[in-house]
């Protein structure tokens, strides 16, 4: 066997035998969300089309949340392609987390145009006006938060996390995420909430084994 070949296997071996396990749970210790209000549409080509349905079911807040374990030297895995659809006057999701390098496509599903832009220093972009059946797509080359926006109707909002970090999620309906196979060190661990916003603990994986941590978001929104 070549001396080569034998050290890349060694290597992997090690990486392989010292690594540890990351159970987690994120906690929303108060409400975050504020009630829904009807929402205010706009349409700058002269007229006002209705407002989509208004929500029926019950806001899961951990569907407006992702965590992101960050440090340590692996590198993040390869771009994919997501989807922004924009039907009944909204996105149909409100927050996406795509590897670094991987591009949105935003296809229009109305039957009225839209305009998708955002001015987040990560990729500020304008879309311009495009009607029913047509899509523009972005590449995202940079880690970060996207607020994306509709100039037409003042109601559409999603976000786009960029990560550069292989280990992120979004979590269960309870909170919990996990990851496998994290090289031993010490990690930071962010949760960020489209109202909350980002917040942070530390995290130290050991060579084997697993770790338990628990994240909290304790921001409260909600004003008399």
């Amino acid at each position: 066997m070549p001396r080569e070949f034998l050290g890349i296997t060694l290597i992997a071996l090690t990486s392989a035998l010292w690594a540890g396990d990351i159970s987690g749970r994120a906690v929303i210790t108060k409400r975050l969300s504020k009630k829904s209000v009807s929402p205010i549409v706009y349409n700058l080509r002269g007229t006002a089309p209705p407002a989509g349905a208004s929500d029926s079911e019950a806001l899961n807040e951990f569907d407006r949340m992702v965590v992101i374990l960050e440090g340590g030297s692996a590198p993040p895995p390869p771009p994919v392609t997501a989807v922004l659809d924009q039907r009944n006057l909204r996105f149909n999701t409100g927050l996406i987390v795509i590897p670094v390098g991987s591009t949105v496509e935003f296809p229009n599903s109305d039957a009225i145009f839209h305009n998708v832009f955002s001015l987040s220093k990560t990729q500020p972009f304008d879309l311009g006006f495009y009607p029913r059946g047509q899509s523009r797509s972005i590449k995202f080359n940079h880690a970060g938060i996207v607020q994306v926006y509709c100039h037409i109707h003042a109601n559409m909002y999603a976000a786009i996390v960029v990560t550069d970090s292989p280990w992120f999620a979004k979590p269960g309906p309870d909170g919990s995420f996990s990851w496998d196979g994290v090289p031993p060190g010490r990690y930071r661990l962010t949760a960020w909430h489209n109202i909350a916003g980002l917040h942070a603990v530390e995290v130290t994986v050991p060579q084997t084994g697993k770790v338990d941590v628990t994240i909290r978001v304790p921001v409260d929104v909600e004003h008399p």
